[in-house]
């Protein structure tokens, strides 16, 4: 009998060293939310080009993974410095982190997988293959040191600016797929054609950025991650 009621005695207390609720994140449907997923880059990323969010890439990346948290920081115009973590060193003449769409903002969120899409602008304000390389290595360095899953890197877009410009282009895409390997996505061939330049059927009407079809091209490659 005193067994007994030494193992209720027992149970009891465990039961109330439990929490009361355990805080798993739902959706709106109370559903769980199976992994949170952050993009950060630049205008293609943030949906320029599409004549809807909801037809860019990242707003389609959305709507396909309904269970998971699609957070998009990406903006129009920003450079791999933009991302940098908060307060890292650059030449004098090099954009600063943006502390609302950096390395360390993408971290408050706690993402499992961090999308990194920055494609010609750092080029255009004259930045070296090699530059946008170490600027990458740190921004994924400091993802994987948080206790970020992966860290997927896209290569840059086709572009129309000069015939140098398309060369270093190149030259970025290139190193992109050598240093990130199968964490690597190369939207840069799919979109070009032989003058490797963006195929007219795929360029929306401003003339840089990719169309719908475009993008929908370059979601069906970033969610063969995801899917």
């Amino acid at each position: 009998m005193k067994s007994q009621l030494l193992l209720l005695l027992l149970l009891a207390f465990l039961s109330s060293c439990k929490p009361d609720t355990i805080d798993t994140k739902v959706d709106g449907n109370g559903k769980p939310l199976t992994e949170t997923i952050v993009i950060i880059g630049s205008s293609t990323a943030e949906g320029w080009g599409a004549s809807d969010y909801k037809y860019s890439w990242a707003g389609t990346l959305s709507q396909q993974l309904p269970n998971s948290r699609v957070v998009n920081l990406a903006r129009g115009g920003y450079t791999s410095y933009h991302l940098l973590p908060t307060n890292a060193s650059r030449p004098a003449n090099r954009p600063v982190s943006d502390t609302l769409r950096n390395i360390n903002a993408a971290l408050k969120e706690k993402p499992k997988t961090l999308i990194l899409s920055i494609s010609s602008n750092d080029l255009v304000i004259g930045c070296s293959v090699d530059e946008i390389i170490a600027n990458f290595n740190i921004i994924r360095s400091r993802a994987l040191a948080a206790g970020v899953n992966r860290v997927i890197v896209t290569t840059p877009l086709p572009r129309t600016f000069s015939a140098d410009v398309t060369a270093k282009l190149l030259l970025q895409r290139d190193a992109v797929l050598t240093n990130y390997g199968l964490l690597s996505i190369n939207i840069f061939d799919p979109l070009a054609g032989p003058d490797n330049l963006m195929k007219p059927e795929l360029l929306s009407a401003d003339g840089i950025h990719p169309n719908d079809k475009g993008h929908a091209v370059i979601f069906k490659l970033i969610s063969a991650f995801m899917l």
